[in-house]
């Protein structure tokens, strides 16, 4: 009689009865590791969010140095009393976003930042509004480079800036896009005449906008109105520049200066 052959995968059933008995072992054993690495990290955050509060309510995190960056007209003293910031203050209990939305409220703050710097520091960081020129609106207003009317003129408030005038308030209401537009060609402009030294601000007394024309200077002296149009304001200017010297001299005889021909200036006499 042949002796009985082994299975030829070398497995038995009392071989394959034990390993079935170790599989709920395996599984009990990876649901209890499961289970106390979650309770390990479960009390990991709790001893973080503890510390965190213990630090937080510790009179070593209190605000005892407040600077100030990117003053000109604003002092520091005046920033910080915008920011409702007092020394002694917990650190953390300073909302920075919040800081940073109300300095923007005021009229000179275009941008404003604030950074903490533990443990007892903070940082105000601003970037105030430079007014470009004034428009008169039926009052006084001061804009920026952006071409945003950003402040009311008040008494003490310097008015060595250019005057530009034209527009109503309806026009600024009803032709919003049309009105922003001009506002920010006229910025753009008086920038472009700062830069210039043949035909310079100083030779301007005023700007005129008009949603319909477009851009219109009146020089100084003789109010001749010198018509720009809407766009390509800097090659217009070196048009000019070529023959204002010889202009200059005629200039009380003159009745405007168009350069909104292409390649041309045109003079008009006044008739007297």
């Amino acid at each position: 009689m042949r002796p009985t052959r082994p299975p030829l995968n070398g497995d038995s059933r009392p071989n394959r009865r034990k390993r079935e008995a170790k599989k709920p072992k395996r599984s009990l054993f990876r649901f209890f590791y499961s289970l106390l690495m979650l309770l390990c990290a479960l009390l990991l955050a709790a001893a973080v969010v503890l510390l965190v509060q213990v630090l937080s309510q510790s009179d070593y995190f209190r605000v005892e140095q407040i600077e100030v960056e990117g003053c000109q007209r604003l002092d520091a003293e005046t920033v910080i009393a915008l920011s409702d910031i007092r020394q002694g203050m917990r650190t953390f209990d300073v909302d920075l976003d919040r800081v940073g939305r109300r300095l923007q409220e005021s009229d000179w703050i275009g941008r404003a930042e604030v950074t903490r710097i533990l443990p007892r520091r903070l940082v105000i960081r601003i970037v105030e509004r430079q007014p470009v020129f004034i428009l008169n609106l039926d009052y006084l207003y001061y804009v920026d480079d952006d071409g945003v009317i950003f402040r009311a003129l008040h008494q003490g408030d310097p008015l060595d800036l250019p005057l530009a005038a034209g527009l109503s308030r309806e026009q600024l209401l009803q032709q919003r896009e049309a009105s922003q537009d001009l506002l920010r060609q006229t910025a753009a402009l008086v920038l472009e005449l700062r830069a210039r030294k043949r035909f310079t601000l100083a030779q301007v007394a005023q700007i005129r906008m008009d949603p319909a024309s477009g851009l219109e200077l009146y020089t100084q002296p003789a109010a001749v109105a010198v018509r720009l149009g809407r766009d390509d304001h800097a090659g217009k200017l070196d048009r000019l520049e070529q023959i204002y010297s010889r202009l200059q001299p005629q200039l009380e005889s003159l009745s405007y200066i168009d350069l909104n021909v292409p390649d041309k200036v045109i003079v008009k006499q006044r008739h007297w």
